[in-house]
């Protein structure tokens, strides 16, 4: 018989404390994005492009603050030749892509543009989107692998992997 029930108390309050971690757990595990990283797909990208909006005074040299699609300031940057849209879709890029190489190719009439230079293409898509002044303007998205230069991204089930 027992004489004392603090310590029953206390087993009993330390199993639901671990069962309640232990759910905790299993819920984050099933969350998108806890798991191993897919990495960032093209479309997905690409539909962040042609869906932004912005002002123009902010990418242009332009003193307008109308707001137009991102589309219509890329195809007036591969144009002129003006690269205050095209540093910006760069920086869109590096943002979304968290590290894994791009490349993005912006054709407007008979310009075109270049950011990127991604390899070994993984994700890719592309298309096409008409310009408030006219024309339209071709996208091209292509995501490729990260490349791991460090041992801690490698495989951990054999340790000599990277010699």
């Amino acid at each position: 018989m027992l004489r004392d029930r603090r310590g029953i108390t206390a087993y009993v309050d330390a199993l639901a404390f671990m069962a309640i971690i232990l759910l905790a757990m299993a819920a984050l595990s099933v969350q998108p994005g806890f798991g191993e990283e897919g990495g960032p797909s093209a479309s997905e990208v690409l539909d962040a492009i042609s869906s932004s909006k912005v002002r123009l005074s902010d990418l242009t040299s332009m003193e307008d603050d109308a707001v137009v699609y991102l589309t219509d300031v890329l195809a007036y940057s591969v144009h002129t030749g003006d690269g205050g849209a095209t540093e910006y879709l760069g920086e869109l890029m590096d943002a979304h892509c968290r590290g894994h190489p791009y490349k993005a190719t912006l054709r407007f009439g008979d310009d075109s543009a270049t950011i990127g230079e991604g390899t070994e293409v993984r994700s890719g898509a592309s298309g096409e989107y008409p310009v408030s002044t006219g024309g339209a303007i071709r996208i091209e998205v292509a995501i490729g692998q990260r490349r791991c230069r460090r041992p801690s991204c490698g495989p951990r089930s054999f340790r000599g992997w990277w010699t």
